[in-house]
């Protein structure tokens, strides 16, 4: 029989793709956590990674908790969480997502865990950490502000739906994933494809599902940002794929139909020009960084035109959204 007094049992997820230095720091916390030892497991994916991936994670075989190394071939985020869903232990009441990326202390397992086992909280479906960046190699001054904390709410509580949690820092019940179904494969990173909104989707559903979602300050994490991705090529890159992972999403929610999607295409059509009038206005007058600021959001703009007018195409036709 199961101890109704234990912690509940945790699987703790990391995807990865090629990114070892910053899983073995990632790791090197995660190992360590105050949590019952025999009341959770680390689950690592291999989303395809050309690098030394996995000798990373058997070099943690001697840690406190030592992680389980598994390869997922199948390209894209969504397909290495939902492997990783897959994988999880089946004692598991909880599935925790974060990232390769990830830095925090001994106490973040049991912070994000507390919540769910308040009193009264049967139906909170979800328990989400703080992100807050950092910039181990430092940030150029044109991105300045550009990436914040979560920072929803000070204390731990109830988020409200429009405040959509990130899977770097993100516990589910392992039965609310059982109802609402797991990440979409549609949705999310695709090897260097900067497409995202797979988590946001989920979150809905959890919403739609009758279930609450929380918010755990002292669950926050650290999230370094390298400075391959602090380049203009990758903030114009990133603006533009996740704004199509938005109209992705959003079109196949009631309510955003062709009417939407025609206003969609305008008001981000005079917002390229808007931002891109500005953008060229402060390269006259000298103002590099804010010109690559004003292009970045004329990126997200374009996103969300070239998306909503391939949208519009497959209503028409009748076709799926892309895959």
């Amino acid at each position: 029989m199961t101890d109704a007094s234990a912690p509940p049992f945790a699987s703790v997820t990391i995807c990865t793709f090629n990114r070892s230095r910053w899983l073995r720091e990632t790791l090197a916390f995660i190992t360590q956590q105050d949590y019952p030892a025999h009341r959770w497991e680390i689950l690592v994916v291999d989303n395809n990674s050309s690098d030394d991936t996995r000798a990373v994670v058997e070099s943690f075989a001697g840690a406190p908790q030592p992680p389980r190394y598994v390869f997922e071939a199948q390209q894209g985020s969504s397909y290495a969480r939902n492997r990783a869903i897959a994988e999880a232990d089946r004692r598991s009441d909880l599935v925790i997502f974060t990232d390769d990326d990830m830095l925090g202390g001994a106490g973040w397992l049991q912070e994000i865990v507390e919540p769910f086992t308040r009193p009264g909280n049967e139906r909170v479906g979800a328990v989400a950490g703080d992100v807050i960046p950092v910039f181990p190699e430092g940030l150029p001054a044109w991105l300045d502000k550009q990436w914040e904390p979560l920072a929803f709410r000070p204390d731990v509580g109830v988020l409200r739906p429009s405040q959509l949690p990130m899977t770097a820092n993100l516990a589910l019940r392992a039965g609310v994933l059982r109802e609402t179904g797991p990440f979409r494969t549609d949705l999310g990173r695709f090897g260097h494809r900067l497409t995202g909104s797979e988590d946001h989707e989920l979150a809905r559903r959890v919403w739609g599902a009758g279930y609450t979602i929380w918010y755990s300050p002292p669950a926050g994490l650290r999230h370094q940002i390298p400075a391959s991705r602090l380049t203009f090529r990758y903030a114009f890159k990133m603006a533009f794929d996740s704004a199509r992972s938005r109209v992705i999403e959003k079109t196949t929610a009631p309510g955003h139909g062709v009417g939407w999607l025609l206003s969609r295409l305008v008001t981000y059509a005079l917002h390229v020009l808007w931002c891109g009038l500005l953008s060229l206005l402060s390269l006259v007058i000298f103002q590099t960084g804010w010109s690559k600021r004003w292009l970045t959001r004329a990126a997200k703009g374009a996103g969300y035109v070239a998306e909503c007018c391939c949208a519009v195409g497959r209503k028409f036709r009748g076709a799926p959204p892309p895959t």
